[in-house]
């Protein structure tokens, strides 16, 4: 594979370091390992001129391609870290008002609102699995979140279930009420235990939000 010029934010760099018979997302790895501070994360890279990564996925294959230029685009890791956060804090105050309107739901008997078939969110399965998938995106946005996240303290700080076990419990008992058709049963698990939960979660993200961007500076 030809020698390629390697780019960081509009400035060339040495790459004499990387083998040359390595891919071009061989090459990505031993740039990214050796040549970007552990304070920047990529934005973009683009071969040729083509991007081929944004946002961190991949929207072409490089592999193949003999490029002759390399150029990565990086932002603050500390400005996406904030964005997160706050699109953290802006989803679990969707989630928990959702389920707050399926347990309503659930209480007045509209069913097929929220399993389907009526209602705002008939396209996308029903209400109930609406709220389970944001759930479950809430969960990873979290992971993500403390995955990036360079300060221990902080990142410890920010939790979205305390009692692991408890939850799961929850989420059990859920479906079965479900599956037993105990409405009134589910309505009370998720107004009085599973929206109290994502209450706290969203007052623990605007409590590190406070904690790590606003009280920084």
């Amino acid at each position: 594979m030809k020698k390629c010029s390697v780019w960081i934010d509009g400035k060339q760099v040495v790459t004499d370091r990387i083998r040359e018979d390595l891919p071009l997302s061989g090459k990505l790895r031993e740039i990214i390992e050796k040549d970007i501070p552990m304070d920047r994360i990529i934005d973009e890279v683009r071969v040729d001129g083509d991007i081929v990564c944004k946002n961190g996925e991949y929207v072409r294959d490089m592999d193949g391609r003999d490029g002759e230029s390399l150029e990565l685009l990086t932002v603050p890791l500390e400005d996406v870290l904030k964005e997160s956060v706050r699109t953290l804090v802006s989803h679990l105050s969707q989630v928990a008002r959702l389920f707050s309107e399926i347990g309503r739901s659930l209480r007045k008997g509209k069913i097929n609102e929220v399993f389907g078939g009526d209602g705002a969110y008939k396209d996308q399965g029903g209400a109930y699995v609406q709220g389970i998938e944001s759930m479950v995106a809430a969960q990873v946005l979290v992971s993500q979140i403390r995955g990036v996240s360079t300060d221990g303290v902080s990142r410890e700080s920010l939790t979205l279930v305390e009692d692991e076990a408890r939850f799961e419990e929850l989420l059990q008992s859920m479906l079965i009420a479900q599956e037993a058709q105990d409405w009134i049963l589910l309505a009370d698990l998720i107004e009085y235990e599973l929206v109290p939960i994502f209450e706290k979660g969203l007052s623990s993200s605007e409590q590190y939000y406070q904690n790590v961007f606003v009280g920084a500076t």
